[in-house]
C-alpha cells in the first residue's frame, strides 16, 4: 500500500501542477490546453501508475462534433482518453468535481459540461446552453450510466446523452473500456498496474432515429446492445 500512497501523492501533485498551467493556457486557448497539458497529465498518471493502454479504432473518432459514449469503470477512464485524444474535446462531468481545488477551476475555464450527481439535467436553461455548444462545438465524452460502475455489466443508461444527440443530430461513437476497474478495486485505494483495453466502435448515425415514434428509447436500446455485445 505504501507504493499506492506514493502514487496518489504524485497524482495529486501532477493534477495541481498541470491544472495551474492549464488555467493559464485556457485563458488564451482551451484547445491548446486540451491537446498539451491535459494530454501530458493523463499520460504521466498512467506511467507512474504502471498502466498501459491498448487502443483499437481511434480512427472512428473524427474531428467534428461527436458524442463519445463510454462505460465508466474508474477514474482511470478519464486519464486514459485524456492521454490519447488528438482532437479538441470536452467531457460531461458531475458538478461536484467543480469543488476540487485547482482541478475544478481548470475544467470550468476549459468549458467542460456539468450535470447533477445522478447524471441528470436539473436546470432547463443549462440544457439549452449545452445543446447550442455541442451542436457547434467539439467532441464530447459522456458516460451514459451516469456514474462509475466498478461492477460487471452495465447500469441503466440515463436519457440525457441520447436526448442531446437526437436534438442536436450529433452522432454517437460507442467506446468500450475493459480493465480499468482492475486498476482500482471498489472500496480500495490501492493502485494496481495493468492493462486497459479501449475499443472505439464505428459511428452511429442518429438522424434515422428522429423518424421513429419512440426515438430516444430505440437509440438507447441500440447503443446499449453495442456495449453488451462487446464487453
Amino acid at each position: 500500500m505504501l507504493i499506492s500512497y506514493i502514487k496518489w501523492v504524485l497524482i495529486a501533485l501532477f493534477t495541481i501542477f498541470f491544472a495551474l498551467i492549464t488555467i493559464l493556457i485556457s485563458l488564451i486557448s482551451p484547445k491548446i490546453a486540451a491537446l498539451s497539458t491535459v494530454k501530458l497529465w493523463g499520460r504521466l498518471i498512467l506511467i507512474i501508475s504502471g498502466v498501459k493502454i491498448k487502443l483499437e479504432g481511434i480512427e472512428n473518432i473524427k474531428n467534428k462534433p461527436t458524442i463519445v459514449m463510454y462505460n465508466h469503470k474508474s477514474y482511470f477512464d478519464i486519464f486514459s482518453f485524456a492521454s490519447f485524444m488528438k482532437y479538441d474535446w470536452r467531457a460531461m462531468m458531475k458538478k461536484e468535481l467543480l469543488k476540487i481545488p485547482f482541478f475544478g477551476t481548470a475544467v470550468k475555464i476549459m468549458g467542460h459540461y456539468f450535470v447533477a450527481r445522478d447524471g441528470s439535467f436539473s436546470d432547463r436553461r443549462e440544457v439549452i446552453k449545452i445543446l447550442k455548444k455541442i451542436k457547434n462545438g467539439k467532441i464530447i465524452f459522456i458516460a451514459p450510466e451516469g456514474t462509475r460502475n466498478p461492477n460487471k455489466g452495465l447500469l441503466d443508461f440515463k436519457d440525457g446523452g441520447f436526448f442531446i444527440s437526437l436534438k442536436t443530430k450529433v452522432n454517437i461513437v460507442p467506446m468500450i473500456i475493459q480493465g480499468a476497474d482492475s486498476i482500482i478495486k471498489k472500496g480500495s485505494w490501492k493502485i494496481n498496474s495493468g492493462l486497459i483495453k479501449i475499443k472505439i466502435m464505428p459511428e452511429v448515425d442518429v438522424d434515422k432515429y428522429n423518424k421513429l415514434d419512440n426515438s430516444l428509447e430505440e437509440l438507447k436500446k441500440d447503443i446499449r446492445n453495442i456495449f453488451e455485445r462487446n464487453i
